[in-house]
């Protein structure tokens, strides 16, 4: 994949709040593109989501801020009513994507899965404890916070973290291949 094609059925648009290099970011941004390619395969092949939500569309969207303690520590007060600071946050656009699609769901061509804001000082951290890259961990929760916008919530029950973590794995496995390659 050294001359990977712009991808278009995951569109990611990108937010750095946080200082960044423009190598650091182009890095990001390169990476990012990669995992789009681990999310469509979650959503085509392996069937993350109900297929109902693929007839009549054309791409999927999501965007991911990556910001600092502060700003993250206040989204999820605001809108978790949890004053303190964590590694990613999801806003789905819909409470899930893995019943079948209604009438009343959003049928264009293009369908936003929601927005992801990532805890930078978080993500350097998490990856000093794990004893991995920052892109790594960075992908990590990317890819934790995409399947939490279609429907899954490791937080409800032991059964649904167990298949949260399936999914995490099937992805991490699949990106691991595809990094391998390279951008």
């Amino acid at each position: 994949m050294a001359n990977m094609k712009k991808h278009s059925f995951i569109q990611v648009d990108f937010h750095p709040s946080v200082k960044l290099t423009k190598a650091e970011e182009l890095k990001l941004s390169k990476w990012l593109e990669m995992a789009t390619f681990v999310i469509e395969d979650l959503i085509t092949k392996q069937k993350i989501i109900h297929p109902s939500w693929l007839k009549q569309t054309a791409a999927f969207k999501l965007s991911v801020l990556l910001c600092g303690e502060a700003k993250i520590k206040k989204l999820n007060a605001d809108y978790r009513h949890k004053d303190k600071v964590t590694d990613v946050l999801s806003f789905p656009t819909f409470e899930t994507l893995r019943k079948p699609k209604t009438t009343n769901d959003y049928t264009g061509s293009l369908i936003l899965l929601g927005d992801l804001a990532i805890c930078h000082q978080r993500v350097i951290k998490q990856a000093k404890e794990f004893d991995i890259s920052y892109l790594d961990e960075f992908i990590h929760l990317f890819i934790h916070g995409a399947i939490h916008l279609m429907g899954y919530d490791h937080e409800i029950s032991s059964k649904e973290e167990k298949l949260m973590q399936d999914w995490e794995h099937k992805a991490l496995s699949l990106f691991s291949k595809i990094k391998k390659k390279g951008p």
